[in-house]
């Protein structure tokens, strides 16, 4: 048996191909990126204890230090509780 590779240099194009569909292309705009905060957000947001604000500052500084190790398994067992 004989494969000539001439015959063969080509055949990977083939698969790299792109063939484009019309109306898929992605629309792109200049305007940059904007959130917009419910005033209902802005006022939970203000009644957080002092309690709740505490524990998010010590987790904040746990993470910038690097000491901040969360737990695998609880993790995921919250996402199998969905």
């Amino acid at each position: 048996m004989r494969i000539d590779s001439t015959k063969w240099v080509n055949m990977p194009k083939t698969y790299e191909r792109n063939q484009k569909v019309e109306g898929t292309e992605p629309t792109r705009t200049n305007r940059p990126d904007e959130v917009t905060i419910s005033s209902e957000a802005r006022l939970r947001f203000n009644e957080t204890t002092p309690s709740r604000t505490e524990k998010i500052e010590s987790l904040r500084q746990a993470i910038q230090d690097g000491t901040y190790k969360p737990d695998a398994k609880k993790i995921a067992e919250r996402f199998l509780n969905l």
